[in-house]
Formats: structure tokens, sequence, C-alpha cells
């Protein structure tokens, strides 16, 4: 369970080499802040943060949780990473 006054911090690898530092943070009425921050071998490969509306906490918890499995979340970060793809 996610203390209220503290971010819950999650690594999940995601393809290869290629490993997503989650942050999970509450912003109260707003809900819930995700910041991923991407490494790949080891070296800092970039940033992204998405707000995290209308989730609950167990809701908000699981998506910074399960990253790799997030379609959204992984056409967000291969756009990121590449530029736009059909």
């Amino acid at each position: 369970m996610i203390d209220e006054n503290q971010d819950s911090h999650y690594i999940t690898q995601l393809d290869g080499n290629l490993r997503a530092a989650t942050t999970l943070r509450d912003i109260g009425n707003d809900g819930w802040l995700l910041l991923i921050h991407l490494s790949y071998e080891g070296c800092p490969a970039g940033n992204l943060s998405f707000n995290l509306h209308n989730h609950s906490q167990i809701e908000a918890d699981q998506v910074a949780r399960n990253v790799a499995t997030n379609p959204f979340l992984m056409k967000e970060i291969d756009e990121y990473l590449w530029g736009e793809s059909d």
C-alpha cells in the first residue's frame, strides 16, 4: 500500500537493456503523477511523465508496477525514443 506522504518507486525491465525506473506520486485531488526515468545499458535515455486522473490508489500502483505490459505506455515510450512509427 502507498503511504500518502511517500512516493512509490519501481524498476522494470522493458526490452533488452532498456529499463524504466518509475515513481508514483500522489498529487491530491488531481490524481497521481507517474514519472518514468528510462535508461539503456545503465545510461540515462530520457524522462516521461503521465497524469493518472480518475485512478484509485490501487489502480495507479498497478500502472506504475506494470509499465512493460501497458500498451499505451509502451507506445509512448517507443515514440519518445524512436519517433512516431506506423
